[in-house]
C-alpha cells in the first residue's frame, strides 16, 4: 500500500499488476457480453443491422453490426452498467482501501464510469492529450480524485493503449484547446515534454490508479478486434460532482445508510 501510494504521488499513477481475481474480470467479461446483446437487439428494431452476428466473438462483433452505419458506433457504454457483474470491479475492497488512504474516508463513484468498445480506425477514440481536471477546474477548485482504467483484453500501442507523461500531474492544470471530440493540451505545455510519454501495455486483471492531474491519451487502434475496457473514478465525496448527477457512495462514515451495499443493490440502482 505504502509503494503505490508513494508511486502515485511522485510519479502520478501505479500499476497494480494482476490485481483483479479472474472471477472478477469474468463477471465484468460476462455483462459486456449482455450489454452487445442488448445493443444488437436495438439495431435490429431499428432496422440499422440485418443480421445479429451471434457467431461472431465479442471481440468483432459490434464491427459487423455497424457495418451500414460505421459513423455511428457506440464507443461508450454509461447508464447501461448497473449490472451485478460491474460491481466487483467498481467496489473492489483492496482498491477502495487505495482511494481511501488517498482521498478520505467519503468515497463517491464518480457519475462518469465506462465501459468502452474501442472499434478500429475510429477517429472519436482517439483520446488527445488532455487532463481530466481540464474539463472540471474552470468551473471550481480541483476535484480530489483517483481515476482507475482496467482492460478486458491486453492492451498495446497496436489496439490503442494508453500514454502517461511521468510526474505531469505536478503541473496542475495547463491550458487546453477545444478539437473536434476533446480537450488538447496546448502544445507549449505537451511538446517539451512529450518525448517522456510512456505507453501502459496491460493485461486483463491489470489496474493503473492515476491523477486527474496527468497528461494522458488514448491511442489509436489499428488492430482489427476491439479494444475493450473499463475507466472510473473515485471522488471525495465531500465535494460536488459539478454535474447534475450525483453517482453514488461506496464508503462513509458520515452516511453508511447510503452506501451501495453489494452487487444486488447495485443493480437495483440507475445511473445519477
Amino acid at each position: 500500500m505504502e509503494h503505490i501510494i508513494q508511486e502515485f504521488d511522485e510519479q502520478g499513477y501505479a500499476i497494480l499488476k494482476g490485481f483483479f481475481e479472474t472471477s472478477c474480470v469474468k463477471a465484468a467479461w460476462q455483462e459486456c457480453h449482455v450489454l452487445v446483446d442488448q445493443l444488437t437487439e436495438k439495431l435490429c428494431a431499428e432496422n440499422k443491422s440485418d443480421e445479429r452476428f451471434a457467431d461472431q466473438p465479442i471481440e468483432t462483433r459490434l464491427i459487423h453490426l455497424y457495418t451500414k452505419y460505421p459513423n455511428e458506433t457506440l464507443i461508450t457504454f454509461r447508464p447501461e452498467l448497473h449490472l451485478a457483474g460491474f460491481f466487483g470491479l467498481f467496489a473492489h475492497p483492496l482498491l477502495l482501501e487505495i482511494a481511501t488512504q488517498i482521498l478520505g474516508p467519503e468515497i463517491r463513484l464518480y457519475p462518469n464510469y465506462s465501459v468502452r468498445p474501442k472499434l478500429p480506425e475510429d477517429k472519436r477514440t482517439e483520446v488527445l492529450w488532455h487532463q481530466d481536471a481540464g474539463y472540471t477546474s474552470a468551473q471550481a477548485d480541483i476535484l480530489r480524485m483517483v481515476n482507475v482504467w482496467t482492460p478486458l483484453v491486453a492492451v498495446n500501442e497496436h489496439n490503442g493503449c494508453m500514454q502517461f507523461v511521468p510526474g505531469s500531474h505536478r503541473q496542475g492544470v495547463v491550458p487546453h484547446e477545444k478539437e473536434e471530440h476533446y480537450l488538447n493540451i496546448s502544445a507549449a505545455h505537451i511538446k517539451p515534454v512529450e518525448d517522456r510519454a510512456v505507453s501502459l501495455e496491460l493485461d486483463p486483471g491489470d489496474v493503473v490508479i492515476f491523477s486527474n492531474l496527468l497528461f494522458h491519451r488514448g491511442l489509436p487502434n489499428h488492430s482489427s478486434h476491439i479494444r475493450w475496457s473499463v475507466d472510473f473514478r473515485y471522488q471525495d465525496a465531500t465535494q460536488s460532482t459539478l454535474r447534475q448527477t450525483q453517482g453514488h457512495l461506496l464508503r462513509s462514515q458520515a452516511h453508511p445508510e447510503l452506501v451501495v451495499k453489494d452487487a444486488q443493490h447495485w443493480s437495483q440502482l440507475q445511473f445519477q
